[in-house]
């Protein structure tokens, strides 16, 4: 959809920097008392190992790091990760290394995607979810061709929710802020028998708008959204065990609007308002974005002598509604309606070895089918263009991989993922109520993907890795005029080392890639509708730096680095020549620091200092990377302090975000003049959220 309602800003932005790096050296709120940087087990090969044993380019974030530091949605991940920028444009945008889309429509697909306890999220309307109650979360940089393989030619968030315990335990939390935030939270959970249990968590978050409205004194950009989480795990044997999941969305805002930097004569002669604050808007329509969003989810897993089955069964339904005034004035220029309905069934099994001596694999098969319906209407003062549109995804794939230990520290592996993807697309376009074009075109497309990967133990604590990648994304239909679009591939060659050092008291993994794209999907706004083409070629070459140190007993210091060089190298369209422009949202270079001290008063409990740095280079945000459509370079500065009582069971936290107020802009696209008419000469800006702060309270039982 038009780049209107796009970013809740990258809120947290620094905050996560403090704990980043290859898993976040703070997993846990309880001091480390031994000096010792605690291990992570991930499952970024779809088998439990440690963080600094996989060689993958991947971090991985604790749900305890998340909850203190006050991470609430997938987006406030910007700049907690190298290379890696999500951004809310009515939905989860992410990009990953320069890789994303901001595509819409239900015959279009995410380019990063997103996996909640291992199912995938077909929608990126309805990524942009609060996350409560998180073990961790995965952050996969590169395209997963093979055991993630749809579509994720970018990388893959994986968010794993917290397990049902053997005993009963429980939290409360609430928080107090500016603009009125109000945020509730309580989780249960404990066994219901010897082999059940069972875990319930519900969240209630509000805030008032950022934006006044001088016309209506409405408030927008605002939070008002309820979710609820449940999850019952069943041992039916000692080999087998089922795990029930349920979860529901609910949010009610008015979206995040675009605004105006500069007002020409014009308008003010047609008799627009002209409204002069920073966080001041004048619409004639009153902006809405409502979600809801539900699903259920099994996952059954049988543990052998030899062989381990895993079958993960999920059925998710979505529903979308929002209302953009597009012209960003009180003028009838012009408005945007768009609507999304999604009902979604997808079925993956697995069977991997179980202790292996020489060869570790794994092979599985994934099935989805996807009916969508939704549409878009473009109401000028004349016409009212509606376009309602369907479609029927439907894909399959069989995959496998391998890792054969030529040595106890020398291993290779070798994956491979096929796939097929089939789409039925039906549209119509009605102008003032009668239809003057419409139709069915249907497509099929087809890939293999391999990855081919070594990796050396230099040392116990030293690992070295390399891997060659084949990604995939299908191709699909534009809404707005069907025009279908061919799928984009990519070869990603990558080089990385993991580092424990100094008896570990530093981590330092590093990593650099090179990306050599084919038919990379690009997406432009037209007319308030987003166009997909296909650039000939694109190169992207990159490095990254992830590191945490214990300088001292509770004292530790962070930092991350990014560059990357993501440029179109043949790519020409209408007669227009794009190559060597930047990809979008590509920030050139982009690094945090941060630093956290923690001090234990005996009969007291533990004080938490922490404060964070991060900053990232310009971006342009359209492919002809004209300068009225690149934003600044910007920073960002926060800072928390924390109590933990001796006893562990309360917490109390100030915290501060973007404290020096920085006004930044995440999105810039074209504007409409006085006649209504799209304008590169009077671009509107999305900003991120100005200084926000406040008071947190956890009581755990």
């Amino acid at each position: 959809m038009i780049k209107y309602s796009h970013s809740k800003s990258i809120k947290l932005l620094s905050s996560c920097a403090l704990l980043t790096l290859s898993s976040t050296a703070f997993a846990t709120e309880k001091s480390n008392q031994d000096g010792l940087l605690e291990e992570v087990i991930v499952t970024a090969q779809k088998r439990e190992s440690s963080l600094q044993d996989t060689p993958v380019s991947i971090s991985a974030l604790s749900g305890d790091v998340m909850a203190a530091i006050g991470i609430r949605n997938i987006e406030d991940f910007t700049f907690f990760v190298p290379g890696i920028t999500v951004t809310n444009d009515s939905m989860a945008i992410v990009n990953i290394r320069g890789v994303g889309t901001s595509a819409f429509g239900v015959a279009t697909d995410p380019s990063s995607t997103v996996q909640i306890d291992g199912v995938y999220q077909p929608r990126p309307t309805t990524g942009y979810q609060d996350m409560f109650d998180i073990e961790r979360v995965e952050l996969l940089r590169g395209p997963q061709g093979v055991l993630f393989g749809r579509n994720s030619t970018g990388g893959t968030l994986n968010i794993i929710s917290k397990a049902p315990t053997d005993e009963w335990e429980g939290a409360l939390g609430v928080t107090l802020g500016n603009f009125n935030k109000r945020t509730f939270s309580g989780t249960l959970s404990g066994p219901l028998s010897d082999k059940v249990r069972a875990r319930a968590t519900v969240l209630k978050n509000d805030r008032d708008g950022i934006y006044t409205d001088i016309l209506s004194d409405d408030t927008y950009q605002d939070q008002d959204n309820f979710g609820a989480r449940a999850t019952i795990a069943i041992d039916v044997s000692d080999e087998f065990e089922v795990v029930l999941r349920g979860d529901f969305t609910n949010e009610r805002e008015t979206g995040f609007p675009a605004v105006r930097t500069f007002y020409p004569q014009s308008f003010a002669d047609a008799g627009a308002t002209i409204p002069t604050g920073d966080r001041e808007v004048a619409f004639d329509t009153t902006p809405v974005s409502n979600l809801e969003v539900w699903g259920v989810s099994s996952t059954a897993t049988w543990s052998g002598e030899d062989i381990t089955f895993k079958s993960i069964t999920s059925y998710r339904e979505s529903d979308i509604a929002q209302v953009i005034d597009a012209d960003a004035t009180d003028l009838s220029l012009f408005d945007i309606n768009f609507r999304e309905q999604s009902r979604s069934f997808t079925q993956e099994i697995q069977f991997s070895n179980n202790e292996p001596e020489k060869l570790e694999w794994i092979v599985g098969a994934f099935f989805l089918n996807e009916d969508g319906t939704g549409g878009i209407d473009l109401i000028f003062q004349d016409p009212t263009i509606e376009i309602p549109e369907r479609n029927v995804t439907n894909a399959y794939a069989l995959f496998g991989q391998g890792t054969y230990s030529i040595t106890d520290r020398f291993r290779a592996t070798f994956g491979l993922r096929y796939s097929y993807e089939k789409k039925s697309y039906d549209f119509a376009t009605i102008v003032n109520g009668t239809e003057v074009d419409g139709g069915s075109p249907e497509d099929s497309w087809k890939a293999w993907t391999p990855r081919f990967a070594l990796d050396y133990d230099i040392s116990d604590d030293v690992l070295l890795y390399a891997s060659a990648t084949r990604g995939f994304k299908s191709g699909g239909f534009q809404l707005g005029d069907a025009g279908s679009f061919d799928p984009e591939y990519l070869w990603s060659y990558e080089a990385g080392l993991k580092s424990t050092l100094f008896d570990r008291r530093l981590r330092a993994n590093i990593g650099a890639f090179r990306y050599d794209y084919t038919n990379l999907q690009v997406v432009e706004y037209v007319g308030g509708v987003a166009t997909t083409s296909n650039a000939g070629k694109a190169t992207i070459n990159g490095l990254e730096g992830e590191f945490v140190a214990r300088v001292s007993d509770g004292f530790d210091l962070n930092a991350t680095v990014a560059y990357l060089d993501a440029t179109y190298t043949n790519f020409f369209e209408d007669g227009v020549d794009f190559s060597g422009n930047r990809l979008a949202n590509s920030p050139k270079w982009a690094y945090s620091f941060g630093a956290q001290y923690r001090y234990s008063v005996p009969d007291f409990g533990e004080l938490t200092f922490r404060t964070d740095y991060a900053w990232r280079d310009n971006v342009d945000f359209k492919r002809n990377n004209q300068p009225q459509f690149r934003a600044d370079t910007y920073a960002l500065l926060n800072a928390r302090i924390s109590y933990l009582s001796e006893d562990g069971n309360w917490e109390v936290s100030l915290y501060g975000q973007n404290l020096t107020n920085n006004r930044y802009v995440t999105y810039i696209t074209s504007g409409r003049n006085v006649l209504g008419e799209a304008d590169g000469s009077l671009p509107v800006s999305v900003f991120g959220e100005p200084r926000q702060y406040g008071i947190q309270l956890k009581r755990t039982f």
